[in-house]
């Protein structure tokens, strides 16, 4: 429950945090510099208050205020970072004593206290700043990823460690992977993404102290932390606001950028691999046996192994194709294109089209619909050969929105239907699908609503049908407007069977419409269909209907997976 309490609360109030931010409404983005708050709070319901962890609310509010006071300058950075270093010092937040060697005497500072401590947060505190410049700027998630696997390494040091007396430090792992993880769902705005990878430092550099300087040996703790002192050496960099000077690749970069074609993967693998390094060396030292010595032995395969799964991971993400993307007036949603078009720009292209010779086809497909295309051929291109292909669902609506296509508006069937009968004059239709009774009774009902409509036939679509003889039927009654009623994919066969044959001027597949118009089936309320669900009621009247619902969280599913692999891949590429 302890574990808990810092890592969900903390979790939840960094992503609130982060969304008001970015509000477009108002400029809100001075919020994004107080979101590491988040991890105080959460320690303070856990734990209640308590020196250092007063010691961190006032260094990461001097950090924040020292970067809203001045903006892009570095003697704010560098004076607002030493005023918390000390200020945390002051509070608790120190290094008194080092044990160089397991089982040896501890060695014990005095005055020199203060400016070891005060030179370790600045250095570990810039060198996370820098690590994020060395991802890249743009690069936020992947920098996040990173400090959370980084964070993680020190909470299991903390852990190995089986001491009771570092429950504080072990909250504050478990509240920053909070942060981190709320940061990941609702980022803050980009402007403020900078002094919060130095408070990112500032907490590690805290966690350090807490859990983990004190008891290490000098050697174990210079491994984990090598990730975080790498970019020290680098031209003295960290002592200057990261991103204010030219710089010329660094190893890392120039190795990975070759190998890897990726060199925010390549840092990430590099920086992990090594904190694993260090976390199987200080298990193995604390409690040496055959499971440690596995475990420090597989760091041999750590870091080459990533570069390797990290090469063709990157090569993959470059030769893969959304699921879902948007070309010209088409937005494509696993292998179906739809034009993007409403309800009424529809209606009027089939006004048109109803007049005009040569037989043009209109498919309305549904989430269902989709996603059987994939494995059925003729489905497949019974969509592909459609002169107007609309989205028949509030699932495809919401896959456009999620994906950002121009996909905006649903066209049912059904709908696209009345507004054509209400608003043509002098149209011939013809009814094939449905049961006898049925399909006769929908035509009924038409010719009753919709004086300026002609029903000129109708043909039962359930009972086996000579095709060849409907089609002379269907030809011999002039139709302007076909309407085929037989559910998905039957009459997107029988369509492409006998498309070229008949002379209508349009032909359209309308699913269950039939049952609708003729009141055999209800409607779902309007409300109902306004929210997305439909398909809910029409499983309520026809529970069978359940089978094929199916589908509809798999599609989900598959949405958010391309939508997570575009996301990583415009992170890392």
């Amino acid at each position: 429950m302890t574990i808990l309490v810092p890592f969900s609360v903390s979790l939840v109030l960094a992503a609130v945090l982060g969304r008001i931010s970015r509000s477009t409404k108002y400029d809100l983005s001075p919020v994004g510099y107080f979101v590491t708050l988040s991890l105080p709070l959460s320690l303070w319901l856990a734990d209640g208050l308590s020196r250092p962890l007063l010691g961190i609310v006032a260094g990461l509010v001097v950090l924040s205020l020292a970067r809203i006071v001045g903006p892009k300058n570095p003697v704010f950075d560098l004076l607002g970072l030493l005023c918390a270093a000390a200020v945390a010092y002051l509070f608790g937040i120190r290094i008194q004593f080092i044990q160089p060697a397991l089982g040896g005497d501890y060695i014990y500072f005095t005055w020199l206290g203060l400016p070891i401590t005060v030179v370790w947060l600045y250095l570990v505190s810039k060198s996370v700043e820098f690590l994020h410049y060395e991802i890249g700027r743009d690069r936020w998630k992947v920098f996040t990823v990173t400090i959370l696997i980084l964070t993680g390494f020190f909470v299991v040091l903390v852990g190995l460690q089986n001491n009771q007396s570092l429950q504080f430090p072990a909250n504050i792992g478990y509240g920053f992977l909070g942060v981190l993880t709320g940061i990941l769902i609702f980022s803050p705005a980009k402007k403020v993404t900078s002094a919060i990878s130095l408070q990112f430092g500032f907490i590690l550099a805290s966690l350090a102290i807490a859990g983990v300087v004190k008891s290490l040996t000098a050697f174990v703790l210079l491994v984990p932390i090598a990730p975080l002192a790498i970019p020290t050496a680098r031209r003295s960099f960290s002592f200057a606001r990261a991103g204010t000077a030219e710089r010329e690749p660094s190893l890392i970069e120039g190795l990975t950028t070759k190998y890897i074609k990726s060199n925010s993967v390549g840092v990430f693998l590099t920086y992990t691999g090594l904190s694993y390094l260090g976390l199987v060396l200080a298990w193995y030292l604390w409690d040496p046996g055959l499971a440690s010595l596995t475990g420090l032995a597989s760091s041999a395969v750590v870091l080459p192994g990533g570069f390797v799964l990290g090469r063709k991971f990157v090569y993959s993400l470059e030769n893969w194709t959304p699921e879902l993307s948007q070309q010209g007036d088409r937005a494509k949603v696993l292998g179906t294109s739809f034009h993007l078009t409403d309800l009424q720009q529809t209606r009027n292209k089939l006004e048109n089209l109803a007049n005009e010779k040569g037989t043009s086809y209109v498919a309305t497909p549904d989430v269902t619909a989709v996603v059987k295309a994939e494995h059925d051929e003729l489905l497949r291109r019974s969509f592909s050969r459609a002169d107007i292909v609309t989205p028949d669902g509030f699932g495809l609506i919401w896959a456009s929105g999620v994906h950002g296509l121009d996909l905006e508006s649903r066209v049912a069937g059904i709908d696209l239907l009345e507004e054509l009968f209400e608003s043509t004059s002098g149209l011939k239709v013809y009814l094939l699908g449905s049961l006898p009774g049925v399909v006769r009774k929908a035509g009924e009902k038409i010719s009753k609503r919709y004086r300026d409509v002609e029903v000129v036939g109708t043909h039962h679509g359930y009972d086996p049908i000579d095709e060849e003889k409907v089609v002379e039927e269907i030809n011999a009654a002039e139709p302007d407007m076909l309407l085929v009623g037989m559910g998905v994919p039957r009459q997107e066969r029988w369509i492409m069977a006998n498309l070229d044959g008949v002379e209508a001027n349009l032909v359209m597949g309308v699913g269950g419409s039939f049952d609708v118009i003729s009141e055999r089936l209800p409607r779902a309320p309007q409300a109902m269909r306004d929210n997305g669900l439909e398909w809910l009621y029409r499983i309520w009247l026809e529970p069978r209907r359940l089978w094929k619902a199916r589908l509809i969280p798999y599609f989900m599913a598959r949405v958010l997976k391309d939508k997570l692999k575009l996301a990583v891949r415009n992170e890392i590429l």
